[in-house]
């Protein structure tokens, strides 16, 4: 890239069908919503943290630039490629101690997704189950009770020695998935999008559907989810939120209490400004982390990171005004969380942070050229460890698909 181009790139509208185009399989991570937030607006981009200017009047706490830079961290991260040619990896989830399974797109030259496991060492390679060619999202409760979700909703279930095939929702194809989840040994959640329009004249329709030893079944979505939930997250008593939403009609946060769906009190914020959250990670009903952008009127688009406490939310102070998005974030186990940016920018290894819960540090990515992007994180449960999966989008064709890990 150009080292004076720091403008966001926008991603092309997810019409094309995955089995089509690698890059057409990016496009469903924003589905149900036309545009990240700075492509839909006139302002600009985000700039450097090195030249940032000073807090923009009016701004919450959540978007203030600090005039010191994080420094680099000593964490030490390593990095395994797991595909050439396009591929991306897409979703990781840590299932227990000393586990984990990551999933992704395939290449150009291959035919199906790559499946990961981490043994506790190493990522190994995993066959795929029977029917499975484009793995979009990995969510599991325990090593036996794992499962593997496809570009179409359709399922597939680990129990610790064998795949079985799970179906899918009651949606007639096309169907793209937006995300999905396993909540417990016998409850899971999907969410996505059914085309009901005529050819070339696409008509999207935002489904939910809820998963039991019985079988699938639709679920009613929250009156404030159009259109449509993007991302689930739960935590380990299988506490079930949801963000709702997109930049343009903005973002809601909702959260299941065993009987409905009910929307959490919105976040203070400037008048007129546009947010795009893009994910959430739970720790417990009384501390919920929520990740995207900002863009206050007349000013700049900022990354966004604010904390629910049972209470009220809480914009975490002095975010590095480098990042101009968080597309990932996970608990570190200690009160704090890791995040994977976006900062478009020439300093392209500023991509990985540490936020404690007071102090931000940027980590040292293992990469450092060609534009990586990190789509989603985990940590290990009780370990210090943590994975970060993704790929190098805006290279098309030449984007590879790599799980980093941080020991």
């Amino acid at each position: 890239m150009d080292s004076g181009d720091i403008s966001p790139r926008c991603p092309d509208h997810w019409a094309m069908r995955p089995e089509i185009s690698a890059i057409g399989r990016l496009a469903v991570i924003g589905a149900l919503g036309a545009a990240a937030i700075g492509c839909s607006g006139g302002a600009s981009g985000g700039v450097d943290a090195r030249d940032s200017p000073a807090s923009t009047a009016g701004t919450p706490a959540a978007v203030t630039r600090p005039e010191a830079v994080p420094s680099l961290s000593g964490g030490t991260w390593t990095e395994m490629r797991t595909a050439g040619n396009g591929a991306v990896m897409l979703s990781v989830a840590a299932t227990g101690r000393g586990e984990a399974w990551a999933v992704g797109s395939p290449g150009e030259s291959r035919q199906s997704g790559p499946i990961l496991r981490w043994d506790g060492r190493t990522w190994q390679s995993v066959a795929l189950p029977p029917g499975l060619r484009y793995p979009q999202v990995v969510s599991g409760t325990s090593p036996g009770n794992v499962w593997i979700f496809d570009t179409d909703a359709n399922a597939w279930q680990w129990n610790g020695r064998q795949w079985s095939p799970r179906g899918r929702p009651p949606w007639k194809l096309p169907v793209l998935l937006e995300d999905a989840v396993v909540t417990g040994p016998e409850e899971v959640w999907v969410a996505g999008g059914q085309d009901e329009g005529a050819a070339r004249d696409p008509h999207w329709r935002p489904r939910l559907a809820r998963w039991s030893p019985s079988g699938w079944s639709d679920a009613s979505s929250p009156r404030s989810a159009w259109p449509g939930i993007r991302h689930f997250g739960t935590d380990a008593s299988g506490d079930l939120w949801a963000l709702a939403g997109d930049g343009d009609t903005g973002s809601t946060v909702v959260h299941w209490d065993g009987r409905r769906w009910r929307e959490v009190p919105a976040p203070p914020l400037p008048a007129g400004a546009r947010v795009d959250l893009r994910e959430l990670a739970v720790v417990s009903e009384r501390e919920v982390w929520v990740a995207g952008s900002i863009l206050p009127p007349g000013s700049r688009q900022a990354a966004l990171l604010m904390r629910w406490d049972g209470d009220r939310w809480n914009p975490a102070p002095d975010l590095p005004a480098g990042a101009i998005s968080f597309n990932a974030v996970t608990p570190d186990g200690r009160g704090g969380v890791w995040l994977g940016a976006s900062n478009y920018s020439y300093d392209n290894h500023r991509i990985l942070l540490h936020f404690d819960g007071r102090s931000w540090t940027y980590e040292k990515a293992p990469r450092v050229h060609n534009d990586p992007e990190v789509f989603d994180l985990a940590t290990i449960p009780g370990e210090d460890r943590v994975f970060a999966v993704g790929g190098n989008p805006s290279f098309d064709e030449d984007s590879q698909g790599w799980i980093w890990t941080r020991s």
